[in-house]
């Protein structure tokens, strides 16, 4: 068999195993070292699986991971999350569809200090739910929009998507988080203008609340916030003036939430055991995904796979309709994967051809990260839906599936712009410079 077969092999028992179940990275770490094996020996395989792994996960790059997984996870186990939520409330409560407003508002806050969706998901589906079904709001729109504002995660600075994107296509990721802002503030936006939209033509899915609520109330909301919202600043700022680097920013992200809950006297010594404990898990978790992908692109290296798909796609004349061709992949793909898995997985077959047709990596990064926001609220595996779902357990999946529709238009819309316009997303990249 020549090696472009057997790598074809292997990605067909990739996704046997992946459809069996079996951890992604130890999924990854078994092909790609029977793969290498097959193609070259077992000694070599053996001494890939020895190398590779440790090489990528004592990576400098790496550390700023878990430090961006500790300030999110101190900011949610302090209740500070619940805090934003409070603020949002008080801004757009009394607004048609306010709640639902404030819970996108709501996720969004959390999404800047967070880079997880299904962490934003989780944390604010406990806490937005109960208070939308006080006011008898739809059960399936007020899950579907904690579901899709959940997503804003992996969108809004300091993204995980967007750094994990950065460390597999080598681009900066400073410029990364600069380029998803703009895309990120547009997103809310258009989530907030879709609410709108439907409680205008079915006032009944959400009732007008009856509270009120004062000005001085409102910015009295922003207190417990506002620190926040400043180390937010300071990280965006600062990667963004070339004050300090990411993997620093990340420092500095988790040393000010612990400053700042500590301050505040939120954070107990439960708590920020427990948001150690999490940050383990999650950065366990990532790493062996990366050490595991990092095998299995040994792998199709040797395969000479991806060469051959980017030969294929030499044929799209224009850089425009491959990135549209690669998107138009990934739909299918986010369905059943994570959107790290889909990143690791995809990333190395379609890299050598947006090389060779000169696609901006950062403007198509913001499109991939874009895309693994919509899979993440679409069927089979819409895996925010089933996060919400675990939270909100009265709500019938199909239910959830249906709320998220309208969030679900409002991205295609999103996707479309950033496609055809994409100065949105590189105008702050480009004045970084570099």
């Amino acid at each position: 068999m020549t090696p472009p077969v057997v790598g074809s092999i292997g990605l067909v028992f990739l996704f046997l195993l992946m459809a069996i179940r079996m951890p992604i990275g130890i999924s990854f770490l078994l092909i790609g070292s029977l793969g290498t094996a097959a193609l070259t020996s077992g000694d070599i395989a053996l001494a890939s699986l020895a190398r590779i792994p440790y090489t990528w996960a004592s990576a400098y790059v790496f550390s700023c991971v878990p430090l961006f997984i500790l300030m999110g996870m101190i900011f949610s186990k302090s209740g500070i999350a619940a805090d934003l939520y409070k603020a949002a409330h008080h801004w757009f409560g009394r607004l048609p569809g306010g709640l639902l407003l404030a819970s996108i508002a709501g996720c969004g806050g959390f999404a800047a200090v967070s880079g997880s969706s299904t962490a934003g998901a989780a944390a604010m589906g406990a806490i937005c739910y109960p208070e939308m079904r006080k006011y008898d709001y739809d059960k399936g729109l007020a899950a579907g929009a904690i579901a899709a504002g959940g997503t804003l995660g992996i969108m809004i600075p300091p993204s995980l998507g967007f750094i994990v994107y950065g460390i597999l296509t080598e681009q900066s990721i400073g410029k990364l988080f600069m380029a998803g802002v703009v895309p990120g503030i547009m997103e809310i936006s258009f989530f907030m203008l879709a609410v709108i939209i439907l409680v205008m033509f079915k006032p009944s899915l959400a009732p007008v609340s009856t509270f009120r609520i004062t000005w001085q109330e409102k910015f009295s909301s922003l207190v417990e916030v506002w620190p926040v919202l400043l180390i937010f600043v300071m990280i965006i700022g600062g990667i963004y003036l070339g004050i300090f680097t990411p993997i620093e920013a990340g420092g500095i992200g988790a040393a000010g939430s612990l400053v700042v809950s500590l301050g505040m006297r939120r954070l107990t010594r439960k708590a920020f055991t427990e948001a150690c404990l999490e940050t383990i898990h999650i950065t366990a978790m990532i790493f062996l995904l990366f050490m595991g992908a990092m095998v299995f692109n040994i792998f199709m290296t040797l395969s000479h796979l991806p060469q051959t798909i980017s030969g294929m796609f030499t044929s799209i004349g224009s850089p425009r309709l491959l990135v549209a061709f690669i998107l138009l992949l990934f739909f299918p793909l986010g369905c059943f994967l994570d959107v790290t898995s889909m990143l690791v997985l995809t990333l190395p077959l379609f890299l050598p051809s947006l090389h060779h047709a000169g696609v901006n990596l950062i403007w198509f990064g913001v499109l991939a990260v874009l895309c693994a926001e919509i899979a993440m609220l679409t069927p089979p595996v819409g895996m925010n839906v089933f996060v919400v779902k675990g939270v909100v357990r009265e709500v019938p999946l199909e239910k959830i599936f249906l709320g998220v529709v309208p969030f679900l238009v409002a991205n295609f819309i999103l996707l479309l712009l950033l496609f055809f316009i994409p100065q949105l997303s590189l105008s702050l990249p480009r004045l970084m410079g570099g």
